[in-house]
């Protein structure tokens, strides 16, 4: 009898799309709940991650539009964080390898050229918008979207 209480209070784990870990219930929800925007996903580190995780195992060959908008937004968004950091072509640079489009790199530069800090940021917070609005867009995110809720429609009640 004991051991079927313990059974019970057993949490129940749910893998993720790239089977190197399991996630409960409650998690899943959670980001399945956030899922509803891509701002509100892209805003959890968590659930970014899983994001990326699912674009990867969809993947064959070079990264798609969407992954490299994700790349891109989270580069603005370290960017962001480093407060004190001087920002120069170098970070401009490191945005352009990764895919950002030619029109944002010119509003960037002629920021970064400013050496406005606010000005930057605005550009940054700019380019990050274009992302979301890419990933959007997305087959891959109504996809993962849609993933997340097959997952929850094959856990027990």
């Amino acid at each position: 009898m004991g051991s079927k209480s313990s059974k019970n209070k057993t949490m129940q784990m749910i893998r993720c799309f790239c089977g190197c870990s399991e996630m409960t219930v409650a998690e899943v929800r959670r980001i399945y709940t956030l899922s509803n925007s891509v701002h509100e996903t892209l805003l959890d580190a968590e659930a970014t991650r899983l994001l990326r995780k699912f674009m990867e195992t969809r993947r064959s060959g070079d990264k798609n539009g969407a992954e490299q908008y994700l790349d891109i937004y989270e580069k603005c968004a370290e960017f962001l964080a480093e407060h004190q950091r001087t920002f120069t072509q170098d970070e401009v640079d490191e945005l352009l390898d990764l895919g950002l489009p030619r029109d944002l790199e010119q509003d960037l530069s002629r920021r970064m050229l400013s050496a406005d800090r606010t000005d930057i940021s605005s550009g940054l917070y700019r380019i990050q918008s274009k992302c979301r609005n890419e990933i959007e867009g997305s087959s891959d995110f109504r996809d993962f979207r849609d993933a997340i809720a097959d997952k929850m429609r094959r856990v027990p009640k």
